[in-house]
């Protein structure tokens, strides 16, 4: 075997000059052809062993701290919530539905009573336990009849109740409460 002294590269017996430098071949023998070929440092496995276990080591402190805080911050916090006594909830008596009505206040008041400052009393500016919609038949229903609302398109809507706001005219009809604006109202009379 021959090799260019300037680049190292080996070529066979039969080529004179380097193909990369055009300098002429040097001939070696086989102990130089060793050399030349097996690893010079035999020193960097035991470096790169060292190195890898000094990262392992590193990376398991860094895992260890880090869970240890975790699970020490979990424990007070355990430990807070357990201090605190807890208070278990008396039982509450629950009011049972009434099979008989008590009706509400009559929408036709609402819509004809006048509060001290001119604006129109409504169902809705008084605090009251009465449900906002009531279901079954005859639930609503006033002395002086059931409300009906004109339309200004000439529609008929009958009411069970029937309510003026500031947003509009709400009417309640087989237990569901519904609101139209004002611009569709022409009137509302009782039946």
């Amino acid at each position: 075997m021959k090799r260019c002294p300037q680049c190292l590269f080996l070529y066979p017996d039969s080529d004179e000059h380097c193909d990369f430098d055009k300098t002429p071949l040097e001939v070696v023998d086989d102990s130089a052809l060793d050399a030349a070929t097996r690893p010079t440092n035999r020193r960097s496995l035991p470096i790169a062993a060292a190195i890898g276990l000094i990262l392992g080591v590193l990376a398991f402190g860094t895992y260890y701290v880090v869970s240890h805080r975790t699970r020490k911050a979990a424990t007070a916090t355990e430990a807070a919530t357990q201090s605190v006594p807890e208070v278990s909830p008396s039982p509450v008596a629950t009011a049972s539905p009434s099979p008989i009505s008590s009706p509400s206040p009559s929408p036709a008041h609402a819509l004809s009573s006048k509060t001290g400052e001119g604006r129109v009393a409504t169902a809705h500016s008084r605090a009251t336990g009465d449900p906002v919609s009531t279901s079954g038949p005859g639930m609503g229903t006033r002395q002086g009849g059931k409300p009906v609302i004109v339309l200004v398109s000439g529609g008929k809507i009958e009411a069970d109740e029937a309510w003026r706001t500031k947003d509009g005219v709400w009417y309640r009809r087989n237990g569901i409460v519904t609101l139209l604006k004002t611009g569709q109202i022409k009137a509302i009379v009782t039946k």
